[in-house]
């Protein structure tokens, strides 16, 4: 069997050599599908497929708990997690997964700049199985609460070798650069790639966070089962300590109705990446589809001169089963050559992705074409071989021995082989035009959250950040555990914006903790006077400091009431402004105006908590956060009230790290860049300033943003991909059409047919194949665009103008490879297309 194998490869081989046309073009229509696919199969075996990069990486579990009566979840508490390492027999360790990051500063010969730290707990190395390449990982007295005060390091392999150049006496150095009063001395180097999210890949450094001393935290949960603990027996053990430690906490309410539950970390970490990843793969396999159909196509034309071959064969007692071999055989190899050419796309289509790809996808290292990538290649290359293959296999090794042989190589032109070529082309036409409306959908639905009013301006405004954490002279401690700014940091601030308020070219300037699209806190509140605590009722609020200026430099309108003024300082009555939405949702019986609220901005720390009455002063206009989104509920508080007067861990980054929007007169808001940095920098040169950048490429950045112009632009793609394959498919077969109906061009013309009069005749065969493709299509894409309908936006998965659109404009790229076979069959001679025969 394996020697007939060879020879049929090598009688292929043969034949391939004898037509080199027709190879080239199948190998590479099929180099195109295979490449693509496998491309796109490289990303989703990085992110989704691979395991984690920790030893026994099955073992490890995410953990949260899940109300039985609404379905909410919740981290565990920390009192859980403590009981869960004293008495469970299912779990070998458990920490707290992620506590959050942040950005500290560093001075450079290229000026100050950050780098990234991400908080997690002693003992999360140690259940995730990993130690550093360096040095060591942190000791109990070295954990601290708050990253930018840790008095050690662990740092990334990447930070180690660009900033040290991988010494290895790196250990119980500085940064340079860093706030040496602070210390901050190496401990450690993680290994190359080391990370505990995939979206914070590129994080530069950690430190050990001391969630002991919030005990009536929760936080996210990481553990590792014993080996051979099933998730039933973890889960039922775990449940049962859960329930015994929270039903025995103080004002325990509903503990009953909380139960835990296990998934597997891999899963968690690659849920937001999977289902794009798999759809992506799908809208790919289409244009895999629509090649091997192309090559088919191709195949059923090369029939036709192989008849003679196929009947002598026959003639000479080959079997049918002999006969499909050799044709499967060769198209097998076929495609083994568009595998090997489709590697060189795979590499274009990885780095094509990765360029595209929003911020929120693993760095590009992680994504390679492996050994995986290559065995998918040719697994799909000998499939597609197979199925591109079999129609044509099963149609030629049936030959009329009698008509064949007398007919010779040009006979055959069967009305069955034809209308099998007309149904591949309609498959094609309904796969493109599927992948047409996905991306018209997308297009459509980006059109419209271009158009949406954000509720502020988006024109000449230039935005940028400036974070004072990590360096000392702007924060203070107090009992070593909290931190708060001094009042250096308000000077500075305060220094800032007056400087920026006199540059040349600046209307306006105003600042606030948190530009849209980025949301900061959204803490409880409670409305004096009515009954119920913080945060009953769903009374929370989104919460930002701003200046004075901030309504006016954004053009967030004043509906009722007053803005803020400079006499809103830190010793004046307590005032707030609310949105539209906040009034309407909770003021909907009473006058907003005049109204106290309360607000609880520390639930960690209640001794700390800054929970002083406010008199709501003024209503603005609701904004929003994303396009897609409805405004949230939103309190303004001027940011004189809210200094040097509170200490707390968490909002101690309010008060260091503040974003300013700057109204110009400039079309092009970046053309003020270079002043601005040089108006911080005159202030204080220490101080990076980061993420400048006009507002609306802020709103281009975010990651709803992001995410929707990558959907758009790789289906973009699939789609261009996919109508490139089916003009040629249509091409194929309306120029074979026409040389098979060459002898009836003749007769017409000979009985004056005019060209016109032919030229009619080839559109209308290539129109009626379009036509039919559309309908089968639209009736796919009425199943298969639900699967993107999360991604839309303003439009339903049927919309009717966007098919109508797509449907044109797939008519109009079919009746262009209609031009050359039209042009051919007008130009016929009739004399020689009389003589064929």
């Amino acid at each position: 069997m394996l020697a007939e194998f060879r020879r049929d490869f090598r009688w292929g081989l043969k034949l391939l050599r004898k037509s080199p046309g027709f190879t080239l073009a199948a190998v590479l229509t099929l180099a195109l599908g295979i490449g693509a696919t496998s491309a796109i199969f490289s990303v989703l075996n990085a992110i989704v497929l691979r395991p984690l990069p920790f030893p026994h990486s099955e073992q490890l579990v995410w953990v949260r708990e899940v109300n039985q009566r609404n379905g909410r979840t919740r981290p565990p508490s920390v009192e859980v997690q403590k009981a869960w390492r004293k008495r469970s027999r299912t779990l070998a360790s458990v920490a707290v997964a992620n506590t959050g990051g942040i950005d500290v500063s560093v001075s450079g010969p290229a000026g100050a700049t950050r780098i990234s730290l991400d908080g997690i707990a002693l003992n999360t190395l140690s259940v995730l199985g990993v130690k550093p390449v360096l040095g060591r990982w942190y000791r109990p007295n070295e954990a601290t609460v708050q990253g930018d005060t840790a008095e050690s390091l662990v740092i990334s392999y990447d930070l180690w070798q660009r900033y040290f150049g991988g010494n290895p006496d790196v250990l119980g150095k500085t940064i340079p650069g860093w706030d040496a009063a602070w210390g901050r001395t190496i401990i450690g180097v993680m290994p190359p790639g080391f990370w505990v999210r995939p979206s914070r890949a590129d994080v530069e450094g950690w430190f050990a966070f001391n969630m002991a001393r919030f005990p009536d935290a929760r936080a996210q949960t990481v553990a590792r089962l014993k080996p051979g603990v099933s998730y039933a027996q973890a889960q039922a053990e775990l449940d049962t300590i859960a329930g015994h430690v929270e039903a025995s906490l103080p004002g325990a309410k509903d503990a009953e109705d909380w139960h835990i539950r296990l998934k597997p970390l891999h899963q968690v970490l690659t849920a937001d990446y999977t289902q794009t990843l798999y759809l992506l793969l799908g809208a790919v396999g289409f244009v895999l589809l629509i090649a091997a159909v192309n090559v088919a196509n191709l195949q059923l034309s090369r029939s036709v001169t192989r008849q003679t071959e196929m009947s002598t064969r026959a003639a000479l007692g080959a079997s049918r089963w002999r006969l499909i071999r050799q044709l499967v055989t060769e198209n097998i190899l076929l495609a083994l050559m568009g595998g090997a050419l489709g590697i060189l796309v795979a590499y274009l289509g990885k780095w094509l992705f990765v360029t595209l790809a929003p911020g929120f996808y693993p760095p590009s290292q992680a994504i390679t074409i492996s050994p995986a990538v290559l065995l998918f290649t040719f697994g799909v290359s000998v499939a597609t071989g197979i199925v591109a293959g079999l129609l044509p296999a099963f149609r030629a090794s049936r030959p009329d021995l009698q008509d064949a042989l007398k007919q010779g190589a040009r006979g055959g032109g069967s009305g069955i082989r034809q209308s099998v070529r007309r149904a591949l082309v309609v498959m094609e036409v309904a796969m493109a035009l599927v992948l047409l409306i996905g991306a018209g959908l997308m297009i459509n639905s980006y059109a419209r959250l271009t158009d949406v009013d954000m509720g502020f301006k988006t024109d000449h405004l230039l935005t940028m950040e400036i974070n004072l954490s990590g360096l000392k002279r702007y924060r203070t401690r107090h009992n070593a555990e909290y931190f708060s700014v001094t009042p250096r940091a308000a000077e500075f601030f305060g220094q800032v914006l007056d400087r920026l308020k006199a540059l040349p070219g600046v209307r306006a300037v105003g600042m606030t903790t948190a530009l849209p699209p980025t949301q900061w806190i959204s803490p409880p509140f409670r409305i004096v006077g009515k009954p119920g605590a913080f945060g009953d009722n769903g009374q929370t609020a989104q919460y930002d400091e701003v200046d004075e200026d901030y309504f006016k430099t954004m053009g967030i309108r004043l509906l009722r009431g007053r803005t803020f003024t400079a006499a809103d300082g830190q010793k004046a009555a307590a005032v707030v402004i609310i949105n539209q939405t906040l009034a309407r949702q909770f003021f909907s019986s009473t006058d907003p105006l005049g109204q106290v609220v309360q607000v609880r901005l520390n639930q960690q720390n209640k001794a700390l908590a800054d929970d002083r009455p406010r008199e709501i002063v003024g209503i603005v206009a609701d904004t929003r956060i994303r396009p897609q989104d409805d405004p949230t509920p939103t309190m303004y508080i001027p940011y004189q009230q809210h200094l040097w007067d509170y200490a707390g861990s968490g909002l101690f980054l309010i008060h260091a790290r503040k974003e300013f929007a700057i109204q110009t007169g400039f079309a092009e808001p970046m053309g003020l860049a270079n002043a601005v940095r040089k108006a911080v920098a005159n202030v204080d040169p220490s101080v990076a300033v980061e993420n400048m950048m006009p507002m609306r490429q802020r709103l281009r950045r975010s990651e709803s943003a992001t995410n929707e112009r990558f959907w758009l632009r790789l289906l973009a793609l699939f789609a261009g991909l996919a109508v490139f394959l089916a003009t040629v498919g249509i091409y194929a077969v309306i120029a074979y059409g026409v040389e098979q109906r060459a002898h009836e061009f003749g007769i017409r013309t000979a009985l004056g047919a005019v060209p016109g009069d032919i030229i009619r005749l080839v559109v209308r065969e290539g129109l009626i194949v379009t036509v039919i493709g559309l309908v089968v299509g639209v009736g796919a894409a009425f199943g298969l665009t639900r699967l993107i309908a999360n991604q839309l936006y303003g439009v339903t998965p049927m919309d009717p103008l966007t098919i109508a659109t797509v449907a044109l404009l797939l008519t109009a790229v079919a009746m262009l490879a209609c031009v050359i076979p039209c042009w051919r069959a007008a130009k016929m001679d009739p004399l020689r297309a009389l003589r064929i025969e």
